[in-house]
């Protein structure tokens, strides 16, 4: 009844607001709240109106009077708690974001669901993965119809991101706690907070009763999972250390000691940056001339991207002077050069700005090394200028390009190999070059993880046998993301580490439930075939090369029913199968898996172009090598028995051969005719990858 009076006119306002017409209804709301001041009503459509011009000052200004009088108001507090984030960057409005996801979660679902969703996207920015996919499950309970769907799409995104260390990504659901008696109103209210979204008060909560249960390794997990939830690395790790020590399963200590690594490696205080130096370039085309000249520079290929921001030419700056062609043959790890620096050359904006240089490349001795390099080569024709780093607007040069752990700087051997090297001895360095990473580099480099010891000395002492067991999880992160396969389990032998346990997949266990690690020690080999598919979709989400290439090749091998069951998904699985094999150094088998693809083709008698896809395939691997002695005979059967139905394959052939500088073998072959229809046109058009292989349903290494 109290509105009653003013019935009309709230009616009119809502109208204005349903119209798009911000500025009368707020002449109409200010209008009305001369005489009542406290109609929550009109303050917070007053706000929403303001919203709509971006007065989010106003706004603010405007919420905070009438919530010091209504302080638990749901509308008022979540539309505060919108201007302010839109004022002050996150953390900074964090206190006032929790007070709305604790008044105003029940009432304002979708409203809340906004916050979360930009809680998510600031974390996932900062690197705090664990924490921005949680913001995101608060999105998809609360959010739109299109919120979650936008969300759950980019959840899929991030749990599929090979860049992120694997253990990070997919759920990582609380451990089964039970605290003492004292303690139980203090977990429900910690429980309570968490599931409001309000992390770092639920953490603060628990923290505070820890000490009655401080032997209690699921309670420090617990804490754990609560901080890195929040975004609170440091004290997220320190929670994870202490469970590791306590636990006695050994697999459960090993899976919260692999987190507390991978986290810590993020920290900034054990980080180490690429970055800018910037130099105004008096002649392009001069300076182009004389880097060219430069035994220590070699060009790189400039790409579409680059073309579109003025790119004129880019080099790898090396260590020491190219090898001669004469020394390819001979090129080793040791003598090959390194890349410490790389340079990007820009032509002009406009008239107004100058033509740049700018050289980047580790912070410290790899960057003053690369700098000095191209300043002597450079000349008089570079002069270094902080403005080339200043963005517009800005008064301060930001020479920031990235952050890496400083534990993959040191694993990270740049070796430069020139483009004309010999296939075979471009693979053995490669090779040689993860030998050495694994068996030399990371074996032999001290970790704080293991009290400053190295792997190689950490072997045999049983205090340290849980960090290294998770070390060896933190090193498979790193090669994974390189496409490469660790063998862990040869490691494990090594180090002297236990195998883990294999995780046994009851009836009605949810796969989702089971983080990424855990997902490894499952056999698949003996599941039934409804579960074994949803574990290898599960898997196949994760993109873990080795992974991926144990459950396809069970497919592929042991699972007949679910390959008659979809064709297209095992034809696709055979092209993954090949591409894991292939960025993994094992060549030969990728190789076979191509044509154990071409024939599953043929055997299935599927479209001719699905057979020319594996034909290309095969060329792509094969191209790596000139000298592969099947490469010219396949190309002659590409040449005769594909291009003669397909005309356009037959000049993407010549340029093939003109790139690999090969004599082509049709020119002195007997050539087939040509099949062609009555009007001389091709009687088959060349098509995409995608349409002669169909939909992609697996995952493809990137």
């Amino acid at each position: 009844f109290c509105c009653q009076a003013i019935l009309p006119e709230l009616t009119k306002i809502e109208r204005l607001q349903e119209n798009n017409q911000p500025r009368m209804a707020l002449q109409a709301i200010d209008k009305l709240l001369k005489d009542h001041p406290d109609h929550g009503w009109l303050v917070t459509q007053r706000a929403m109106a303001l919203f709509n011009e971006q007065r989010f000052g106003e706004a603010r200004d405007g919420l905070v009077p009438f919530l010091r009088k209504h302080q638990d108001h749901p509308l008022a507090n979540v539309l505060l708690a919108t201007a302010v984030s839109q004022l002050e960057p996150y953390p900074a409005s964090k206190k006032v974001i929790h007070r709305a996801f604790l008044k105003s979660t029940q009432s304002e679902p979708a409203l809340v669901a906004l916050l979360a969703g930009r809680i998510a996207a600031y974390h996932l920015e900062e690197g705090n993965f664990m924490a921005a996919r949680q913001h995101m499950a608060m999105v998809l309970r609360l959010g739109s119809d299109q919120e979650r769907q936008q969300t759950l799409m980019a959840m899929l995104e991030v749990d599929a991101d090979a860049s992120i260390p694997y253990p990070l990504r997919g759920a990582h659901p609380l451990p089964k706690y039970t605290p003492v008696e004292g303690i139980v109103p203090d977990f429900k209210k910690a429980m309570k907070l968490a599931a409001l979204g309000c992390f770092e008060e639920a953490a603060d909560a628990l923290e505070a009763v820890s000490s009655h249960d401080a032997d209690s390794p699921q309670m420090w997990h617990t804490l754990g999972l609560l901080r890195a939830w929040d975004g609170d690395g440091q004290r997220a790790c320190a929670a994870l250390h202490k469970a590791a020590a306590l636990y006695a399963d050994q697999q459960a200590a090993v899976h919260v000691e692999t987190l507390a690594q991978l986290i810590e490696r993020e920290l900034p205080e054990n980080a180490i940056c690429t970055r800018m130096r910037g130099f105004e370039v008096e002649s392009v085309s001069k300076l182009l001339t004389r880097l060219d000249n430069e035994d220590r520079l070699s060009r790189a290929p400039v790409d579409g991207t680059d073309q579109d921001s003025n790119v004129s030419a880019r080099y790898d700056i090396l260590d020491r002077p190219q090898p001669t062609d004469a020394d390819l043959e001979s090129l080793t790890v040791e003598s090959a050069p390194r890349i410490i620096g790389r340079v990007g050359i820009f032509d002009r904006r406009n008239d107004e700005s100058p033509a740049r240089a700018v050289v980047t490349g580790v912070e410290g001795d790899r960057l003053n090394r690369a700098t000095e390099v191209f300043v002597n080569a450079a000349g008089d024709l570079a002069k270094e200028s902080a403005e080339v780093l200043t963005r517009p607007g800005e008064t301060e040069p930001d020479d920031l390009v990235v952050r890496h752990p400083r534990d993959e700087i040191t694993l990270s051997d740049a070796v430069f190999v020139p483009p004309k090297t010999p296939g075979p001895i471009r693979r053995k360095l490669r090779l040689d070059l993860l030998d050495k990473t694994v068996n030399q580099t990371w074996m032999n480099a001290p970790q704080a993880a293991l009290g400053d010891k190295s792997p190689a000395q950490a072997k045999g002492d049983a205090s340290l046998q849980v960090p290294l067991a998770a070390a060896t999880y933190v090193l498979d992160t790193f090669l994974d993301g390189r496409d490469l396969i660790l063998d862990i389990k040869t490691l494990r032998d090594e180090l002297g580490v236990p195998q883990p346990p294999e995780v046994t997949v009851e009836p009605g266990t949810d796969l989702n439930s089971l983080s990424s690690t855990q997902l490894q020690h499952v056999d698949c080999s003996k599941l039934p075939d409804d579960v074994f598919e949803k574990a290898m979709q599960r898997i196949l989400v994760t993109k873990h090369c080795r992974h991926g290439y144990e459950v396809l090749k069970e497919l592929l091998e042991h699972r007949p029913e679910l390959i008659k069951k979809d064709m297209q998904e095992a034809s696709q699985a055979h092209a993954t199968l090949a591409d894991i094999c292939s960025h993994a150094l094992r060549d030969q088998e990728a190789l076979e898996w191509v044509e154990k693809g071409f024939q599953f083709t043929k055997d299935h008698e599927a479209p001719f172009q699905a057979q020319l896809f594996w034909k290309m395939r095969e060329l792509s691997y094969r191209a790596v090598d000139p000298k592969d002695p099947q490469l010219k005979p396949l190309l002659l059967e590409l040449w005769n028995h594909y291009g003669s139905k397909i005309p356009p394959l037959r000049e993407r052939l010549r340029e093939v051969v003109s790139l690999l500088e090969i004599d082509a073998p049709w020119d002195s072959a007997i050539l087939t005719a040509q099949t062609v229809s009555s009007s001389g046109g091709a009687i088959l058009t060349a098509e995409t990858e995608e349409t002669v292989a169909g939909e992609k349903k697996l995952w493809l290494p990137d």
